[in-house]
């Protein structure tokens, strides 16, 4: 009978691995999320691994050979416990699969970066270093603010890039 194992898989190398899996007639499923990066002060979507390091193959131990999965590039090695693999619950991956993008296989997250109310860091441009309270987004690329200067809350109109969530 099939079950789903886990496979810990090399540093950065969880594409790798699935592919060369696959080319092995593996059956494998990567989990992947779509979420947003900041990189050189713009906000960017990138496709990550949803468990980075880890992907999951389905086997049936008593008839699949899993001696080549060990030498697989990419894969670093069966997850396992006092020596047998490690199985995971089938409703955790079905789950999985259920609640990602049908059409593009992708998880998302929250598609809004900011709800109204969060605790902002100004990150670019001449406030860079202030707090600020997010109020509501004011087209694509701006959103509206609530600054405290000088003792007065002040709404501010800024680009959504120089936003990043507080630290806090």
């Amino acid at each position: 009978m099939k079950h789903w194992y886990a496979i810990h898989t090399k540093p950065r190398q969880e594409i790798l691995a699935a592919e060369n899996l696959r080319r092995q007639e593996f059956e494998i499923y990567l989990p992947r999320i779509k979420q947003a990066h900041r990189y050189r002060h713009q906000w960017q979507d990138r496709i990550d691994p949803l468990f980075p390091r880890y992907l999951f193959i389905r086997l049936d131990l008593g008839k699949d050979n899993i001696s080549p999965i060990r030498s697989t590039r990419g894969v670093a090695k069966l997850v396992s416990f006092s020596g047998l693999p490690a199985t995971v619950p089938a409703t955790f991956i079905d789950t999985l699969i259920q609640s990602a993008d049908p059409n593009t296989e992708l998880h998302h997250p929250d598609e809004n970066l900011f709800e109204a109310g969060n605790i902002v860091s100004i990150v670019d441009g001449p406030l860079e270093g202030l707090e600020a309270i997010f109020k509501a987004r004011d087209g694509e690329t701006r959103a509206i603010i609530l600054l405290k200067l000088l003792g007065k809350t002040q709404p501010l109109r800024i680009d959504s890039n120089h936003l990043a969530p507080a630290a806090h």
